[in-house]
């Protein structure tokens, strides 16, 4: 039997040559988050991991909700409450629209699809609404990558930055509500504990970030600052760990508060994270592509291109149809849904979660790979869709564009 390869020699060889392709990637434009993702598969058990007996199993679960943590925190922290009262309406209806858009089209989609297919048995409806409410996350690293690099502004700009900065929080709080649906007991039991369970993550992270903004206040270093920040966000992980709360949601809510109760800018408060933030990035996406099969994903590859194609219908004619409801105009309702396609961190966190959950022994590694395959299908194609959006709407000048 070959000797297993120690934990810290995998990081080290996952770090190191997810960090040089990365650096690579940057050189012809190609997103970065799909270079990790590949690098995990390529050391994924069906690939070079079973050649040279990478096994992950023992150590990764806890780093990579570690990561998840962080990375709720840095979205939460990047929340800006000025963004949200700028399009107060149209951000309300389009996050709103285009998550019942998304629950409906993908849920009852994959559903539908698994009564009429026999292989498909495993994918029941409360299976379906989970793949539905997995997809309502939105990633905001791309959409805010582009309207960075062409500086983008204008009111189409204004709505988007508020609608991936609550868009999140609204996933996590559906796909919570739904996995509790899986619990034993009555419809109005399983609620009222998805409800006390998004009542506790939110109360838990809006206390710590109350104190941790006022402990802000008196660090003056850097280093201290980022030292106590990573404290209180393994302390809410914990806490959220052992009374069963949503460990985004908790974290997400302290990233938020502790920036509104720190008294100065914003930008200031979060940059030391910003220095680890590219490592923990590296470290989640790689250890979430080493749960890869992929003979289970070309087995499925169908599935992940149906999910894509309805996940896409879901988004746009949800926030299409709530920015109608409310009177928006034409052009804000035919551009914005556009900008909403990217998925990445949050929803495979959502994804390993949930494949962490009863009922998801057998399509777990189905909803993961899934997750995982449309992942790098939307980073590779969404920038371009984004920009094309901010374009068509006159957002972007002419000279940023050359």
């Amino acid at each position: 039997m070959p000797q297993e390869i120690p934990a810290v020699l995998i990081m080290g060889v996952l770090i190191t040559l997810g960090s040089l392709l990365g650096l690579l990637s940057e050189k012809v434009n190609f997103p970065r988050i799909v270079i990790y993702i590949l690098v995990g598969v390529l050391f994924s058990p069906g690939l070079l991991g079973g050649v040279l007996n990478f096994s992950t199993e023992g150590w990764s679960p806890v780093l990579t909700d570690i990561a998840l943590g962080i990375i709720a925190y840095v979205i939460g922290s990047e929340i800006n409450p000025a963004d949200l009262k700028k399009e107060e309406g149209v951000v309300t209806a389009t996050v709103i629209g285009q998550s019942i858009g998304v629950l409906i089209f993908v849920g009852l989609g994959l559903w539908g699809l698994s009564m009429m297919i026999g292989s498909l048995q495993e994918i029941t409806f409360y299976h379906a609404l989970v793949y539905g409410a997995v997809a309502t996350a939105t990633a905001p690293a791309a959409t805010l990558g582009i309207i960075e690099e062409y500086k983008a502004k204008g009111k189409l700009t204004n709505s988007l930055l508020g609608v991936i900065a609550v868009d999140d929080a609204v996933g996590i709080i559906f796909f919570t509500l739904i996995l509790g649906l899986g619990t034993e007991g009555s419809f109005s039991g399983s609620m009222l504990e998805g409800l006390k369970e998004i009542g506790g993550s939110l109360l838990l992270g809006g206390v710590f970030g109350v104190a941790l903004g006022h402990v802000g206040k008196r660090l003056d270093k850097e280093e201290l600052r980022l030292a106590t920040i990573m404290g209180f966000i393994f302390l809410v992980f914990g806490i959220s760990v052992l009374l069963k709360f949503s460990l985004l949601l908790s974290c997400m809510t302290l990233g938020f508060v502790s920036v509104m109760f720190y008294p100065k800018k914003q930008a200031e408060w979060i940059l030391p994270l910003q220095h680890i933030e590219e490592l923990v990035f590296l470290f989640f996406f790689t250890l979430a592509g080493i749960h890869f099969e992929i003979n289970a994903f070309l087995n499925s590859l169908y599935l992940v291109l149906l999910y894509v194609v309805l996940r896409t219908l879901g988004k746009y004619s949800g926030a299409y149809t709530g920015m109608r409801l409310i009177g928006t105009e034409k052009k804000t309702r035919r551009l914005l849904g556009l900008c909403l396609f990217p998925q990445a961190g949050v929803a495979i966190g959502l994804a390993i979660r949930a494949t962490n959950q009863p009922g998801f022994e057998e399509s777990g590694s189905l909803l993961l790979n899934i997750i995982l395959g449309s992942t790098i299908l939307f980073e590779l194609t969404t920038p371009f869709v984004t920009r094309f959006a901010l374009k068509k709407a006159g957002e972007i000048k002419q000279e940023e564009e050359q």
